[in-house]
């Protein structure tokens, strides 16, 4: 039997919101999100040896995938993670990286599974579906929501994001919730003002899908900006305003460098901002690392229009 190396490479997301979070009497959640080029997980399995994982967030990974490779009864893989998306930043780090050791060690395996179901195993998609599908298929999704705590969000709507547009990515100090803390936010009975929930879903189905669809760029970052403010509303009592704290400088310079379409990617601290060249994208780039000072990452990111790069080699 030939010995495989499977190497794995993993877009980052850039999550757009989720319209409906709280209101049980529409369908829960429903959220939008578009993968980037990096930061990335890079994954290696090599197919001849017990299963093992080492590298970056090693031990976290293992307990986490250690029911699924007790299921699928894994015995070989031995995984390598040579780089990872940091953690807690926004940039859904732990679903891109446990669906890349989990493909791989399935690869190792001589085993196929709907992704979807594997990322239910590991716990991933109670409240947004958009990480899988980034991982799946890249470019820009929505999820259908759920309508019961059990379902995984189905694949609502994917499109081609336009290659010749870019977001500028900034990263301050801090970070976002960590799981137990996201739950207590989604568990706690807050009830959302109507009038933001229609809101939010009228600008994500009615004006920032089609802006897409039509390339109209100028229509994509007004929409784009208005659903990042009506979602962050939403949030805010949890937050500390329509930004988290962390963020809330990183989106003021962003402003003042004249972006229009500027959010922050889940619970942040990332915040992003959308240009339609890369020349004013390095520029805003630039300026914004210079008035943010150290401890900022800064960086130009394009989006990928297809999700997770496998190659599988013998040796």
């Amino acid at each position: 039997m030939s010995v495989l190396k499977i190497t794995i490479k993993t877009p980052a997301r850039l999550h757009f919101g989720v319209v409906n979070p709280f209101n049980p009497e529409y369908r829960y959640y429903g959220s939008a999100g578009v993968a980037i080029d990096k930061p990335s997980n890079i994954v290696t399995v090599y197919s001849n040896e017990d299963f093992s994982v080492t590298g970056c967030r090693s031990s976290e990974v293992l307990n986490k995938v250690k029911t699924l490779v007790e299921e699928y009864n894994i015995k070989r893989g031995r995984v390598i993670i040579e780089s990872c998306i940091p953690e807690h930043t926004g940039l859904g780090s732990t679903t891109q990286l446990l669906l890349a050791v989990a493909h791989g060690l399935l690869l190792a395996n001589n085993l196929s599974e709907d992704l979807r179901l594997v990322a239910k195993k590991l716990s991933i998609g109670r409240i947004s579906g958009v990480g899988t599908y980034i991982y799946m298929f890249g470019g820009f999704v929505v999820d259908a929501g759920k309508r019961s705590p059990e379902e995984f969000p189905k694949l609502l709507l994917r499109l081609d994001m336009p290659e010749d547009w870019y977001f500028v990515v900034l990263v301050p100090p801090g970070r976002g919730l960590r799981e137990h803390e996201e739950a207590s936010v989604f568990t706690s009975g807050y009830r959302a003002r109507e009038d933001l929930v229609w809101r939010a879903s009228f600008v994500l189905y009615h004006e920032l899908i089609p802006s897409i669809i039509d390339r109209d760029f100028n229509k994509f970052s007004r929409s784009l900006a208005e659903l990042q403010e009506t979602i962050g509303e939403i949030f805010s009592v949890f937050q500390g305003g329509v930004f988290a704290k962390y963020s809330q400088e990183a989106i003021s310079i962003l402003r003042e460098l004249g972006v229009v379409g500027v959010g922050q990617s889940s619970w942040g601290p990332a915040v992003y901002g959308a240009t339609n060249s890369l020349e004013e994208a390095e520029f805003i780039a630039e300026n914004a690392a210079r008035k943010l000072g150290e401890g900022v990452r800064v960086y130009v990111a394009r989006p990928v229009n297809r999700g997770a790069q496998v190659k599988v080699s013998t040796y």
